[in-house]
């Protein structure tokens, strides 16, 4: 089977994503200023709900497609690859469809009921039609990464982001002169708007490919309907419940902080500055590892349906080496800016106050994130799906018990225990079911220890007088540069990255023909 540029298609998905995170993030934080802390909370508790509605729309079906199609490609059979987007593209369309409607004609009881604020039945009510657009272009977007050619899905990102960016911050001074209510559907119908979209130019994109890539092989003339619903079953329960738990917490987290402070508005502005601003902050780094995320799956199933487990392994291995150093770097910026960040982000020093006690959280995060991902691509989703149900309990009983009392901190407390149960369970089960040893000298001493040599160096740096008359944020910007070069010169020097490490990656996104088969054997 001809090798795949893997890290080729890696180097795309991750300039996209972080394009697409970093204007995201910056738009979040225009939004946050627009509509203030109160206006942040009606759309995150909108938003709560089109997380379940999204759930529901696409049940795990999307997830399928990618690693049923990269199974069906490494076993040269591409004409079966698309049968089952076919398949999976139908029941998508069922399944969100009729979720729209329900949305539609349930979102004012939805919103007085559940949510406990009208205002957010208009918004309901246009973010229904983006369900069928959504679900569609998840299925395409699967089987182009189970193809590898990836082009199509991060560009239409990138579109769907601009344009969504570009109506709403045309518009939404003109909405916000009518209220909040009308601010926050404003914004609503850009998203929907902006699915539309992304689905016009990603349909366009599969129709281009198909004549550029045409079928050689014949597909099987039974429907991929069961192998897909039995894939996409245990994570479609799984998210169905985590989804429903998910939106009972929020409405928790708002009633508790009312409970708190004894005023509701209030309590939606909180609520607003916790959902809104301080965990796009701690969130917003994992962006470096959304392309590994994305295309973990395929890869990994498809080694793990050629029984290749040698090489499956010391993948496994590499990407958790990069995942454990990335994890640790990104704690020691956050402990080391959070209050600059707070500042120069939100103008808020409570913002930076609550994003350093929950920094040192980012390494579990990120394993989380990536494990959870190759457990799905070994066939081992249901594991992931108890342990992430079991945490939604959890969180759920933690708000309900901590917010009342303690307010914020209450919040921060559960975010912590919520993420060390889940990254602590789902390692634990990769290593019980390979034979992968964590290298924790390399991983996490050697990385902790220069990220505190990186840190002292950039203190001793700020005692020259000339970084003090420099604005705040080019202060930061040169503290992430040195930081970063420091910690990375220091792993290179105590050996936690080596010149094998360096030389892989630069093969991986340059290989030579004559090369491939030479690597190949000298890795697997």
């Amino acid at each position: 089977m001809k090798k795949e540029n893997v890290m080729l298609s890696t180097l795309i998905l991750s300039a996209s994503a972080l394009f697409v995170r970093f204007i995201g993030f910056l738009f979040r934080v225009y939004l946050s200023n627009a509509m203030g802390a109160q206006g942040m909370g009606l759309y995150s508790l909108v938003m709560s709900v089109y997380a379940l509605s999204i759930t529901f729309a696409t049940s795990g079906i999307s997830a399928a497609v990618s690693k049923l199609a990269a199974e069906e490609l490494a076993r040269g059979k591409a004409g079966n690859a698309r049968r089952i987007l076919a398949d999976s593209v139908e029941m998508s369309l069922l399944l969100s469809c009729g979720v729209a409607v329900l949305l539609f004609a349930f979102a004012q009881p939805i919103a007085i009921d559940i949510l406990g604020d009208a205002r957010t039945t208009l918004s309901l009510k246009l973010l229904a039609p983006g369900l069928p657009f959504l679900s569609v272009c998840a299925c395409l977007r699967g089987y182009f990464i189970a193809c590898r050619r990836v082009a199509v899905p991060s560009s239409g990102q990138v579109i769907e982001q601009l344009f969504k960016m570009g109506f709403i911050m045309a518009t939404l001074s003109a909405a916000l002169d009518k209220g909040i209510e009308a601010g926050c559907a404003l914004v609503v119908l850009g998203i929907t708007l902006g699915e539309a979209v992304c689905l016009l130019y990603t349909l366009a994109g599969y129709l281009i490919d198909r004549r550029k890539h045409p079928d050689k092989t014949k597909s099987q003339t039974r429907g991929y309907y069961l192998p897909v619903l039995r894939f996409a079953l245990p994570i479609s329960v799984s998210h169905y419940i985590r989804s429903l738990l998910r939106l009972w917490e929020d409405v928790l987290i708002v009633s508790g902080l009312s409970a708190f402070g004894g005023n509701h508005d209030d309590a939606t502005g909180t609520y607003g500055m916790l959902r809104g601003m301080v965990m796009p902050l701690l969130i917003f780094p994992l962006s470096l590892l959304s392309a590994f995320v994305i295309t973990l799956t395929p890869e990994v199933s498809r080694l793990h349906a050629l029984s290749e487990r040698r090489r499956l392994e010391w993948v496994i291995g590499k990407i958790l080496q990069v995942t454990s150093i990335l994890g640790v770097l990104i704690v020691c910026l956050l402990m080391s800016f959070s209050y600059e960040i707070g500042l120069v982000v939100y103008k808020d020093p409570r913002v930076g106050e609550m994003l350093r006690s929950m920094a040192f959280l980012c390494p579990f995060m990120c394993i989380e994130t990536v494990v959870v991902s190759i457990l799905q691509g070994m066939g081992e989703q249901t594991h992931s799906a108890v342990y992430s149900v079991s945490d939604c309990f959890l969180r759920v009983l933690m708000v309900w018990l901590l917010i009342p009392r303690w307010g914020v901190w209450g919040f921060v407390w559960m975010v912590v225990a919520s993420n060390l149960f889940t990254s602590l369970l789902n390692l634990a089960r990769l290593i019980q079911i390979t034979r992968i040893s964590l290298r924790v000298n390399d991983w996490i001493f050697k990385p902790v220890l220069a990220s505190m040599a990186a840190s002292q160096t950039w203190k001793a740096i700020c005692n020259y007088s000339i970084l003090r008359a420099m604005p705040m944020w080019q202060s930061l910007a040169l503290g992430f540069l040195v930081i970063g070069v420091v910690y990375g010169l220091v792993l290179i020097s105590v050996g936690s990255i080596t010149r094998k490490d360096i030389v892989w990656i630069v093969r991986r996104f340059r290989p030579r023909p004559e090369q491939m088969h030479a690597v190949s054997q000298k890795e697997g």
